[in-house]
Formats: structure tokens, C-alpha cells, sequence
């Protein structure tokens, strides 16, 4: 009783030192509204299915999701009922795994369902020791949730804090670049570009020396550095990059893989929305955004936001293309004006 009553003022100070978003008390409320917007954006595919895992509809209480890469029948499932199962997961091997991924598919959640189970990770673990690395990894789900669903301010404050954590338990450099990137990821989004593109660089920089050019990491985060130079529109510099590591990616990851697909959709981008872009560099975006659109669609299905973000992509680089195909119109003959004096 003595050691615990000591701890307390330590407890209180470590509280209030956390973020509100990440205390105690925010996170059942948080959850349900997460598992809501999420139900809400998945009702119109999820009608009249059952949960894969309780074989029970979507009620009152709580109704279906589907964020994954599942076809057919499959994938339609309870938040709560993912959450139970990926718990179990974590009591056998102690890992998050099942929380980020499907268990019949594979393949990573996303959008507003990821979002939900950051939330359902973050109240199960948020009372185990801040040293603790499931509660250390429910922290980064949550980070990596709010962003999926686009709230970048709650998800810079997540990040911050996970990354401030990691400093001060004296974690490994390669996971203290994972965060940095996320962290830059989510200060690109609040529009802090500079901020931004210093922290991609760093965590390039730092993946290059510390995994070397082939490793995901690296891919990924010359990937997220370029994006930044696009954004500044530093587009040659973007592109310059891009192409170097592009290969790279395809040869060691493969065509079908989701870092490839990204780096390949981004440097399409920086093509066409490069301002001095030629016909051939427009026809080149147009002809890569194709690919990885068809490939994304088959891979990670119709609802993964690479592939709703290469419909977008898409769209307007045929524009582009077709507005610098077109040829102006010929200058009409000048109108008669009968008050003009010869």
C-alpha cells in the first residue's frame, strides 16, 4: 500500500502531462463514434450480409464494416468482433498484427475502419505500463487510424506524443524514423509543408545509412519525401528521385506491392502536374496511372484509397492530356462594325 501511494503523485504527473485525447476517459466514447462513421460509410455494401467471424447481422446495436481487401461474401464483420479476435491474437504472440489486418485477405484495414480499430486497440491497452509494447503499438494504431480517416490534427497529437514516448524509453532508431515519418506525413497533410519536407528528408537521410536502398523503409520514406518536394512544387526534384528508386522497388517488392504502387501513382503525379509537362510526359502519367489503378483494383479492391485516389489521379491527367492535344480553335474573322469610319 506504502509503494503504491508513493506511485501515485508519479501516476498523476504522467496524466497530465498526456495528451486529452489519450486519457482514460476519452476513449469509449471515441470508440463508439468511430465504429458509427464507420458502419455509416460501409451500409451501403454491407446490406443484408452477416459478420464473417459471429454470423450475426447488423443491428441496432451495432451494425457491419468491410475495410479490407476481401471479394464476395467475405469481410463483412463486426468491429467488436474483430476486436475480440485480434485480443486473442495478441494473447498468443503478443502482436497487433490482427488489429491492422485482415485474417482471411491479409491485407492492412483502412479508411474509417482502421480508424475504429485504432480506437478499440487504444481502450483495450491504454491502462497497461507506458513502457509496454502492446500498449506502445495500440498508440501507434491509433495514430496511424486517425489519419486514415483524415483527422490529421488528433493524429499529429497521437504521433507527437508516441514519438516523445519513444525518445524518453530510448527506443531504436529505425523505429524512431517509422514515427518521424508518420509524424511528417501527418504535418504535410496541415498543410506545415516545410516542416514537412525537413522531416522526410531526415528520415530518408536516416533510413539510406541506417537499412540501406532496398529496404521498405527506405522505399517508403523516399516516397514520402518526394511527395513533399511535389507539394513545395519542387517537381524535378520529385521526379529525380522517384526514378531512382522506382526501379529499385518494382525489382525488390515487386509490381504488386502497395510502396511500389505508390511510388509509381506519385511519380505519375509529379508528371502531369509538373507546369512545363510535355505531351510525352502527360501520355506517360496517363499510360502509369492506368497500370497501377487496374493493379490496385485487383490487388486491394475498389474501395482501398490507393486505387479511389488513382480514379481521382486518373481523371485529371486525361484532362490534362486532352486539353494539350486539342488545338485551339482557329481566330474567327473580325465582326463588321457599321460606326467604323474607313
Amino acid at each position: 500500500m506504502a509503494e503504491l501511494a508513493a506511485a501515485e503523485p508519479m501516476l498523476a504527473e504522467l496524466a497530465a502531462a498526456e495528451p486529452m485525447l489519450l486519457r482514460p476517459d476519452q476513449a469509449p466514447q471515441r470508440y463508439l463514434e468511430a465504429v458509427q462513421t464507420a458502419v455509416a460509410a460501409c451500409a451501403a455494401e454491407t446490406v443484408g450480409q452477416t459478420c464473417y467471424i459471429c454470423y450475426g447481422g447488423g443491428d441496432e446495436d451495432e451494425g457491419l464494416v468491410r475495410g479490407c481487401a476481401c471479394r464476395g461474401a467475405s469481410g463483412f464483420v463486426h468491429i467488436s468482433c474483430l476486436a475480440r479476435q485480434a485480443e486473442v491474437f495478441v494473447e498468443r504472440v503478443i502482436s497487433l498484427e490482427r488489429w491492422y489486418s485482415c485474417g482471411l485477405c491479409e491485407q492492412n484495414y483502412h479508411s474509417v475502419v482502421l480508424c475504429a480499430l485504432g480506437w478499440a486497440a487504444w481502450k483495450t491497452y491504454l491502462g497497461r505500463p507506458e513502457a509496454d509494447l502492446v500498449r506502445q503499438s495500440a498508440m501507434n494504431l491509433l495514430g496511424a487510424g486517425l489519419s486514415a480517416a483524415r483527422h490529421h490534427e488528433d493524429a499529429s497529437t497521437v504521433e507527437e506524443a508516441e514519438l516523445s514516448l519513444a525518445r524518453r524509453l530510448g527506443e531504436p532508431e529505425e523505429n524512431i524514423l517509422v514515427m518521424q515519418g508518420n509524424l511528417a506525413g501527418s504535418y504535410r497533410r496541415l498543410g506545415r509543408l516545410e516542416e514537412a519536407l525537413r522531416s522526410h528528408q531526415d528520415v530518408y537521410s536516416g533510413s539510406l545509412k541506417l537499412l540501406g536502398e532496398e529496404a521498405g523503409g527506405t522505399l517508403k520514406a523516399a516516397n514520402n519525401y518526394a511527395l513533399s518536394l511535389s507539394e513545395l512544387q519542387r517537381f524535378e526534384e520529385a521526379k529525380a528521385l522517384l526514378c531512382k528508386v522506382m526501379p529499385v522497388a518494382r525489382r525488390v517488392l515487386g509490381d504488386n506491392d502497395e510502396i511500389t504502387l505508390w511510388i509509381r501513382r506519385n511519380f505519375a503525379r509529379a508528371l502531369c502536374k509538373d507546369p512545363t509537362a510535355t505531351l510525352d510526359d502527360l501520355r506517360e502519367g496517363v499510360t502509369t496511372l492506368e497500370d497501377t489503378e487496374r493493379t490496385a483494383r485487383r490487388v486491394f479492391g475498389g474501395s482501398h484509397p490507393l486505387t479511389e485516389g488513382n480514379v481521382d489521379d486518373l481523371r485529371h491527367a486525361r484532362a490534362a492530356l486532352h486539353a494539350l492535344e486539342t488545338p485551339p480553335p482557329p481566330p474567327s474573322a473580325p465582326l463588321y462594325d457599321e460606326d467604323e469610319l474607313d
